[in-house]
């Protein structure tokens, strides 16, 4: 309660001067991040940096204005929120942690057993910054399936949002009761690249921004696009758009974002996915990424760490309808800023497709008030 009876243009102050505090980090944080992530250091640190920099004051603001609407009755807060964070992507803790403290809704976080140090930075930012806003979060750490420490988390929650794969989500349904759950399970993202994309004049932007998407986080996340439609032109088709990318974007991102080291289990799989990327098309291969151009379907997802598949379309309603099988797990798709409000209407209209789309080259870095799972960011923070 100390923390709602702070006005909010305080608390989106503070959490603003806890994001630049983090942004602080020293070399030696970064190192212990890329440890514990399997990151780079230069991508531990591209993460952090562009993650921090969404938590602004204003931004924050007009995120509560929405939220909370302009009437005098605006809707209440629930008391307390329990978060499970997944471990793949280390900087998807900030929106769930920063959006309910925003609302006034203090949050115990279970942090994912392989990734505990960013949430608790978090926590030493937030307590560092402000007590009342330091009190109102707390980080605990556990073995999935532990029945009484789950039960322990969620006893006094309001709402659970749980982040991971669908048998997390489904293990701990089971342990709610009444108690709602704001579910953020598997998700996987595509790009799709119009002709105007390609043209001689926004070709080099379109691979800059494709290759940045597809090598943040080492493409382990829900927003990493792991196939890519490619409207084919007289000019490049859908294999020299494969080669310019890996050539000119792919190659050049391994020296700037390099990847992280291959864990040995994504190893078999990234054999056996380029394997048979020989087989049924063309594959283009570095040191750290792959390039498969192959037909639309059946999909076949890739194991991640760099590895993409392009796929060529007739246009933008034929890729709309190659989505189409991947359904409620779609998240966001990338594509250029010429096909993105046809793109978004298509996407609506689909009725079975919930992602939202955004331009390519941005898809690792949404905006704070941008919508989860086909909702939006304080989906079950608020009493109706």
């Amino acid at each position: 309660m100390l923390l709602r009876a702070a006005p909010i243009e305080s608390r989106a102050r503070w959490l603003a001067e806890s994001a630049a505090w983090l942004a602080g980090a020293t070399q030696d944080r970064h190192e212990a991040l890329s440890d514990a992530t399997g990151l780079s250091v230069p991508m531990v640190e591209w993460g952090s940096r562009t993650t921090l920099d969404t938590i602004q004051q204003d931004a924050m603001l007009a995120l509560a204005r929405k939220a909370l609407g302009g009437s005098e009755r605006a809707p209440e807060p629930i008391a307390m929120l329990s978060v499970v964070l997944a471990g793949n992507v280390f900087t998807a803790s900030v929106r769930g942690i920063v959006v309910p403290l925003l609302l006034g809704v203090p949050v115990l976080v279970k942090a994912s057993s392989s990734e505990t140090l960013f949430p608790t930075m978090i926590r030493d930012a937030l307590r560092q910054v402000d007590t009342r806003l330091g009190a109102a979060i707390d980080i605990v750490a556990f073995p999935g399936g532990a029945l009484d420490r789950e039960a322990a988390l969620v006893e006094l929650a309001e709402a659970v949002a749980v982040y991971g794969s669908d048998q997390t989500l489904a293990a701990m349904a089971t342990r709610l009761g009444d108690t709602p759950l704001i579910a953020h399970g598997h998700g996987v993202s595509v790009a799709y690249c119009g002709r105007r994309a390609l043209d001689d004049a926004r070709v080099a932007d379109t691979i800059e921004g494709l290759s940045l998407d597809i090598c943040a986080y080492d493409q382990r996340g829900c927003l990493s696009p792991q196939l890519v439609y490619v409207q084919e032109t007289p000019h490049l088709s859908a294999r020299d758009f494969a080669r310019r990318l890996a050539d000119e974007g792919l190659e050049t991102m391994s020296r700037t974002l390099p990847r992280g080291p291959l864990p040995a289990t994504v190893g078999a799989a990234q054999a056996q996915w380029r394997g048979i990327a020989e087989v049924e098309g063309t594959l283009i291969r570095g040191d750290t990424y792959a390039v498969s151009v192959r037909q639309t379907r059946p999909i076949r997802w890739s194991p991640a760490y760099r590895n993409v598949t392009l796929a060529p379309v007739r246009g933008l309603g034929d890729a709309v309808r190659a989505m189409k099988p991947i359904g409620s797990s779609l998240k966001c798709v990338g594509t250029d800023s010429a096909s993105i409000v046809e793109l978004q209407a298509r996407l609506i209209d689909s009725r079975s497709l919930s992602a939202y789309a955004c331009p390519i080259g941005k898809m690792q870095t949404p905006a704070l008030d941008a919508s989860a799972d086909g909702r939006p960011i304080w989906y079950g923070l608020l009493r109706s």
